[in-house]
């Protein structure tokens, strides 16, 4: 009966089981690696005899063949290495280790014998777990940001000499101090010391709803304004009204960024990325030949700002059309498709044109009629229909008083209309991203209210795509007032943003006409 072990491959995020096979024999001395394996995979063969010597297994005048399975998907990276090695050696041990099919080793190996991480490691242990195992043997690394999991066995050990023993019914020791660190932790709260507070920006109270309820829902937004008017301060400080991550969700991030090679440590804090505006399309949604996450995918569960929209090229505007519907990211390729999730808050913003004053009371336009054009032009229809809440921003002199909200404040309101569909959407999700079908489900709106609705987008000549995010604003808006059920001035203040938002276009569209 052929052994098998167990291991986790990944493509981009997803995770499957690869079965991994050994067969050695007497002939010509040699060990081959089968199944699609990547470069630095093949030279695992090296690692796996060096960890035989060193465990003074002879070798000579034998053939050994490691099998990986599927063999139709490629095999990347060192976290099979463990998996091969114990392979290997129930074929040349004179007793069979005990292996059961619901162990999964995830490790790779150093010259000595010695386990030690493998980058994807996060990533593969929650697939690893997703997938069903019971057991997974780890490297030594420090496990205290994993999630206790009754059905789960975490096993950090630190050779291959204590795991054999381990598998043979050994018990393994305490591990001591000197364990892997895989990231340095941010600080514990990362906001208004670090970043704009809301308080710290005068006026503009109709803008600061807006984005107060694109926080609460994970709604999109457009900001329009002339320079200096406090688009980016503004974008700056929707990060600091936002709730920190659970901790599945703060793994699931540091996942994505592990595998894209980029820094951020165990931080709950949603990450906020800021791509320039010359940033290509391959930049901004994720790709290459073994294709890797993109801008929209390190922003999952935060921010994806977009400053001077209008000088993006609209190739990469149009790319993120899918990702805003869907909340993830298909990338095929040739030698590989990978999908990776994509659920982020959108805060755009432009000036009306190149010159930033087109219709503006304060300066002159210099622009001709063809440059406002082409400008405006940039972003298409089609991702401006995705767009949940456009304004127009006015410059606000400093002398504008009142006393302004902290954004801790507000994130307190965020937080309760979060928890509101977190109760609500067991599946996961939030108002401006959970499937339709559910949200209508659970949204408690009347037939009355609903036929208010389609009235109205009649009237308007507003598409299907424009009714839904209505239920949906409509629905983030009655979390914030703490209401069970979608109540008139919710459905009214949703209609009111959304004028806002035609208005804006209809007058783009005039001026762009008549240029």
């Amino acid at each position: 009966m052929v052994e098998q072990v167990m291991s986790v491959g990944l493509e981009g995020m997803k995770g499957h089981r690869v079965v991994i096979e050994a067969n050695v024999r007497d002939e010509k001395e040699a060990c081959i690696i089968i199944g699609l394996p990547d470069a630095p995979m093949k030279e695992s063969k090296e690692r796996i005899l060096s960890c035989l010597h060193t465990l003074g297994i002879d070798v000579s005048m034998k053939k050994i063949t490691i099998h990986l399975s599927p063999a139709d998907k490629r095999k990347t990276g060192t976290g099979h290495d463990c998996a091969m090695l114990i392979a290997v050696l129930q074929k040349t041990m004179l007793e069979s280790i005990p292996v059961g099919k619901n162990t999964c080793f995830l490790s790779g190996l150093s010259l000595t014998g010695n386990l030690v991480p493998f980058h994807g490691l996060i990533p593969a242990i929650q697939q690893a777990v997703l997938l069903g195992f019971e057991r997974i043997i780890l490297p030594p690394i420090d496990i205290g940001f994993l999630e206790k999991i009754d059905a789960v066995e975490f096993v950090p050990i630190h050779t291959v000499t204590e795991l054999i023993n381990y598998l043979c019914g050994q018990q393994v020791l305490d591990l001591p101090k000197e364990v892997f660190i895989l990231s340095n932790d941010y600080p514990k709260q990362e906001t208004s010391d670090i970043y704009t507070d809301f308080a710290s920006i005068r006026g503009h109270r109709e803008v600061k709803r807006a984005l107060e309820i694109a926080a609460a829902g994970s709604h999109h937004v457009l900001l329009n304004g002339p320079p200096g008017c406090g688009k980016t301060m503004l974008a700056d400080a929707f990060q600091t009204i936002l709730p920190d991550l659970s901790n599945s969700e703060m793994l699931e991030t540091y996942g994505i960024y592990h595998l894209a090679k980029e820094s951020r440590g165990f931080s709950k804090r949603p990450p906020y990325r800021h791509p320039h505006h010359s940033a290509s399309a391959v930049s901004l949604v994720g790709g290459g030949t073994f294709p890797k996450p993109g801008e929209i995918s390190l922003a999952h569960k935060g921010v994806l700002f977009l400053d001077e929209l209008g000088e993006f090229s609209r190739k990469a505007l149009d790319m993120l059309r899918q990702p805003m519907e869907t909340g993830e990211v298909t990338i095929n390729r040739v030698r590989q498709s990978v999908t990776y999730p994509s659920s982020f808050t959108l805060i755009a913003a432009t000036n009306p044109c190149p010159c930033g004053y087109y219709g503006s009371n304060e300066r002159y336009c210099t622009c001709t009629s063809l440059q406002v054009k082409a400008y405006q032009l940039k972003a298409s229809g089609p991702l401006l229909d995705r767009i949940d809440i456009m304004m127009t921003l006015q410059s606000v002199g400093l002398t504008e008083s009142g006393m302004e909200e902290t954004s801790e404040v507000i994130r307190k309101r965020v937080e309760q209309a979060r928890w509101m569909q977190k109760e609500r959407y067991t599946e996961g999700g939030l108002n401006g991203n959970v499937p339709f079908a559910l949200l209508l489900k659970t949204s408690m709106i009347t037939d009355e209210k609903m036929g208010k609705l389609q009235t109205i987008c009649f009237e308007e000549k507003w598409s299907n795509r424009t009714q839904a995010k209505l239920i949906r604003l409509s629905r983030t808006i009655a979390d914030l007032s703490g209401e069970t059920k979608i109540s008139d001035s919710s459905i009214e203040e949703a209609i009111k943003w959304k004028r806002i938002a035609s208005s804006i276009q209809n007058t783009t569209n005039e001026r762009t006409h008549n240029g």
